[in-house]
């Protein structure tokens, strides 16, 4: 999955920072994966530096502004490799670098993006940025029954969005799955 950033100096680096703590992550067989235990703690002496994020429904200054961008691009590679989402929740706002029901964020002691390895075999986790860009790729062993898969959301009413997953096997359409339906602020 891929997002592009490019904004302050501080939110840059702080998606730069939070995606080399992913990159090289492997996960056995029924464990999970903490994206908050992966880039905590969010202080300048762990490589973060203050940049805008949201808090109490307010933009303000913290270390660690824009980590959830990095949330965000790794949950929609964990959607299209079909792994088990544990905890997920969306932006109080909407995102500007994906569309509405694909999101995931993160706040230190309150909110957390979590997946489960549901696979028979170890997956490993590769991120990284480059110009802009930030990629998270899923690595492991595909079988004979899985899927390929698009994600795309819908908006359905003034401020919530329905998520989706398109099945394809061999090529062929198989089904469409709901992921989530997500209310956002409009304020």
């Amino acid at each position: 999955a891929t997002t592009y950033y490019g904004s302050t100096t501080g939110r840059n680096k702080n998606v730069e920072t939070g995606a080399e703590k992913l990159n090289g992550h492997i996960l056995m067989p029924g464990e999970e994966f903490s994206v908050t235990d992966a880039v905590v703690p969010f202080t300048e002496e762990n490589g973060y530096e203050l940049a805008p994020s949201y808090e109490s429904g307010k933009v303000v200054d913290s270390y660690g502004g824009g980590i959830c961008q990095v949330s965000t691009t790794l949950y929609n590679a964990v959607l299209k490799s079909n792994l088990e989402v544990v905890e997920r929740t969306n932006h109080m706002f909407l995102t500007t670098y994906t569309p509405g029901g694909l999101d995931a964020t993160v706040a230190y002691g309150s909110l957390d993006f979590r997946f489960k390895n549901n696979r028979n075999y170890p997956i490993k986790i590769a991120a990284g940025v480059d110009r802009g860009v930030c990629t998270v790729q899923i690595y492991g062993l595909k079988t004979d029954d899985d899927y390929q898969i698009e994600l795309f959301s819908t908006k359905i009413g003034a401020n919530t969005y329905q998520a989706y997953k398109r099945l394809y096997k061999n090529g062929q359409f198989v089904g469409t799955q709901l992921i989530s339906t997500d209310s956002y602020s409009s304020h």
